[in-house]
């Protein structure tokens, strides 16, 4: 897990995925379930496009069995759609936790969750915030 959140999730590198990440990886995220390596390659892509400066820091990491907890800070520059929201060209930081389920030395199941709030870099977060 430590090779593959410094080696993997800086590059998204097609050939670590195949050394860290099943074939018929589940994912959640955000009440959405989706399966299958390509398609958590297609969303590292993707996040790229929206910030092609991103880093994830690990803050914290947890094992305990075939599970592994990880707490990361994410940090770049919205320049690209990203959940619905239009690039707005501003620095953004957020938290995100994830739980990893391995079998056989790969990643095999990931829950994720990202604070979505702290993405809003639009100025809506404020808003959002005095209206809750």
């Amino acid at each position: 897990m430590e090779r593959f959140t410094s080696e993997f999730l800086p590059t998204g590198d097609t050939t670590l995925a195949e050394e860290f990440i099943s074939p018929d990886i589940v994912m959640h995220f955000a009440g959405q379930q989706q399966r299958l390596r390509d398609t958590y390659l297609g969303v590292v892509a993707a996040n790229k496009v929206a910030f092609p400066d991103l880093k994830w820091t690990v803050d914290q990491m947890v094992a305990e069995g075939n599970t592994v907890a990880v707490r990361y800070t994410m940090t770049g520059t919205h320049r690209g759609t990203f959940a619905g929201v239009a690039a707005t060209d501003k620095p953004v930081r957020a938290q995100s936790m994830a739980f990893y389920r391995l079998a056989d030395g790969k990643i095999v199941e990931q829950r994720a969750q990202l604070d979505m709030l702290s993405l809003r870099a639009d100025g809506r977060r404020t808003e959002l915030l005095e209206h809750a």
